[in-house]
């Protein structure tokens, strides 16, 4: 009995049947795209939708592969890897890419109009690799696998065919067509995050990935460590590799790089780290996740002893004899009272009374604030016009217009007359 591929022919089969639709093209349609460094008028055929396979390297998927993983121990841990064009890894694939189509409500988009039809082409690469359209071929499928007559529309579709399937000629179209176009709606932090890693795992040089990807080495850099630190938190909370629990958090991720480099005490960067651990699990009700963060550093010193009152934790005094020192014991107590007050945070795994006893401090210290410009009110006011009419005076010159500058003049005196009886 002949098996039914739905997730792509095999390769041999598919790179023939596309050569073949090639020579026999009868409509002459061309879809233009810009592909290693040229634009290229690309030939438009129509396959059937069983044909083509999954681009396994797609950025959008990086990061949700690996969480496919660790959400199905089952599974070998090479699956997209060892042969990604295997039955296996295009229907786990498929699987991934329902997750996006379900978030970006595209099964609603198709449903809610079932005689929308395919407009633009996909691109695919000479042996039917889709690299552009993975999520809206996995929608197709999804809708004519499950109601073949109703979606008879989508029995095969259009695709735009590049002259080769060069890995980086692909990786390159990607990049170009859909992070450039719109990063944020299109892509979540994560998955591009993952790719820089891979690529700077595989020794590419951050400054040609950052010149290829238009940005700066420092953002790269970024997305790599905030990539890190997430994988670090997801792992600390027992959800490895769970990547879209973190979906909306790059901002916070960023607050938290940016905090811990600011930190320079090893203790302090730990008792940093399991506050905003806290903070990821339970965000602050009345201000956005991330705008708690850099309060966080600025008030630590404030914090730690609050924390350690709150949950009780015993500090023990370090040694500062001969043998502490021979053995390279820490001599810095702030930073072992930090470092002890951290471990005691993660042996109580109280997250909701962390985030409720920062919050209390931060308020207390906002309201202190917020006092102490008031009480400051008039001296900052005072100090800022004498600022600027010493600018003012500075800067006379015969040429500047006169008009109006009198009347201002006694507005002025009339102040000063009314706060030089108000000081008496």
């Amino acid at each position: 009995m002949e098996y039914t591929y739905l997730f792509g022919y095999p390769n041999v089969r598919r790179s023939i049947d596309i050569s073949e639709s090639l020579k026999d093209m009868q409509t002459g349609e061309k879809y233009q795209v810009n592909y290693r460094g040229k634009y290229r008028p690309l030939p438009v055929i129509e396959v059937p939708i069983e044909l083509p396979v999954y681009r396994i390297e797609n950025i959008r998927t990086k990061s949700l592969q690996k969480q496919w993983l660790a959400l199905h121990k089952e599974l070998p841990r090479d699956l997209f890897v060892n042969d990604p064009f295997s039955i296996e890894s295009q229907e786990a694939q498929h699987q991934i890419l329902k997750l996006l189509v379900d978030k970006e409500n595209l099964f609603k988009t198709f449903k809610e109009n079932d005689k929308l039809q395919q407009t633009d082409p996909l691109i695919c690469s000479s042996d039917g690799i889709i690299v552009n359209g993975n999520r809206r071929l996995c929608a197709w499928r999804e809708l004519y696998y499950n109601n073949r007559t109703k979606y008879a529309h989508f029995q095969t579709v259009r695709v735009a065919v590049l002259p080769d399937s060069d890995p980086q000629g692909m990786y390159d179209l990607e990049v170009s067509l859909q992070i450039h176009s719109d990063m944020k709606a299109e892509y979540v932090w994560h998955a591009i995050a993952a790719d820089y890693q891979e690529k700077f795992d595989l020794g590419i040089d951050i400054n040609v990935l950052a010149d290829k990807q238009n940005k700066k080495p420092e953002e790269i850099h970024t997305y790599i460590e905030c990539y890190n630190y997430a994988a670090q938190y997801l792992e600390s909370i027992g959800h490895p590799d769970e990547w879209m629990l973190v979906d909306k958090q790059w901002e916070a991720f960023k607050k938290i790089i940016a905090g811990r480099r600011s930190l320079i005490n090893p203790g302090d960067k730990e008792l940093f780290q399991e506050v905003t651990k806290a903070i990821l699990q339970t965000p602050v009700v009345g201000d956005r996740l991330y705008n708690q963060i850099p309060k966080v550093v600025s008030h630590l010193a404030v914090i730690a002893p609050k924390l350690q009152e709150v949950f009780g934790i015993a500090i023990q005094e370090e040694s500062d004899d001969d043998l502490a020192l021979l053995i390279g014991g820490d001599t810095n107590g702030e930073k072992t009272t930090s470092a002890q007050i951290a471990e005691g945070l993660r042996a109580a795994d109280d997250p909701v009374l962390i985030v409720q006893t920062v919050k209390a401090v931060l308020d207390t210290a906002d309201a202190l604030e917020n006092e102490k410009r008031k009480k400051n009110y008039v001296f900052d006011l005072v100090m800022r016009a004498a600022t600027l009419l010493t600018n003012a005076v500075s800067n006379l010159d015969d040429s500047m217009s006169k008009d109006g500058v009198g009347k201002q003049i006694e507005n002025i005196e009339g102040a000063c007359a009314a706060l030089k009886d108000w000081i008496k």
